[in-house]
């Protein structure tokens, strides 16, 4: 009898032991459920606010006049935008810059060029994995291959015609030559390391060339996709888009 009891009071702790393992399991799980649910929801949002983005007529085109010297005729650099068009094939949507004369180590001929993923399957499993890894919130995601690729016949949703002095397209051409050597791309940022807080897309490309302009381009979210990105930078920018309210940014 003795016996017995010592065999059901080692049962007992064994037991618990066991659920108290099945609930942690269970709530780790639950937690990763979650996590992943969250990013997704984000990603969801962020394509909605893109594609839905209120843009008519279309292709629609505004210019800005950032000329020091109204006398000089200066040189024109067309911002361009797109959101997502799945009828196309295009499910990202995309911004690009198109330039008076073929830049320096662009290929010759072309006058429209936009910052890539070299492959772009590559891209979205890196983007896939720092979304729902938990330490993909500090590490980021993985750097893959980017490169500047010819944008030169490419449609068009918005359009944004910048004229600047000489000395401010000089500055964007040397940001265009950096930006013609990287090979980086990354689309959500580290928390941790040399390139903290630091995305190399598309719209980084534009938006640096843009600063150059002599715009406001520092207010970026890796959480949006590139019209989202773009129509911020515009109101932030008091660009004129129909259908949108500009102003600050909030």
């Amino acid at each position: 009898m003795n016996s017995a009891l010592h065999e059901t009071a080692t049962n007992k702790p064994a037991g618990a032991i066991t659920a108290r393992r099945g609930k942690i399991i269970l709530m780790t799980l639950l937690a990763i459920l979650a996590w992943v649910a969250l990013n997704l929801g984000l990603v969801v949002a962020a394509w909605m606010r893109s594609y839905y983005a209120q843009i008519e007529p279309v292709p629609q085109a505004a210019s800005l006049d950032l000329r020091t010297d109204k006398s000089a005729t200066g040189r024109v650099i067309t911002i361009i935008a797109t959101k997502p068009t799945p009828s196309k094939g295009d499910f990202i949507g995309h911004l690009w810059l198109e330039w008076p004369e073929t830049p320096p180590l662009a290929r010759p001929g072309s006058h429209e060029s936009g910052y890539y993923a070299n492959d772009q399957i590559q891209a979205i499993k890196a983007m896939a994995a720092a979304l729902i890894l938990p330490w993909g919130t500090v590490t980021g995601q993985d750097f893959v291959p980017g490169l500047i690729k010819v944008d030169d016949g490419w449609w068009r949703h918005l359009q944004v015609h910048v004229r600047v002095d000489e000395a401010r397209y000089q500055a964007a051409l040397a940001v265009d030559r950096r930006w013609r050597t990287e090979n980086r791309y990354r689309l959500r940022p580290s928390m941790i390391g040399p390139n903290k807080g630091k995305t190399f897309a598309c719209q980084d490309y534009v938006f640096d060339v843009a600063a150059a302009l002599g715009l406001d381009a520092a207010h970026r979210s890796w959480t949006e996709f590139p019209m989202g990105s773009f129509l911020r930078f515009a109101r932030i920018n008091k660009i004129a888009i129909a259908g949108q309210t500009n102003g600050s940014a909030q």
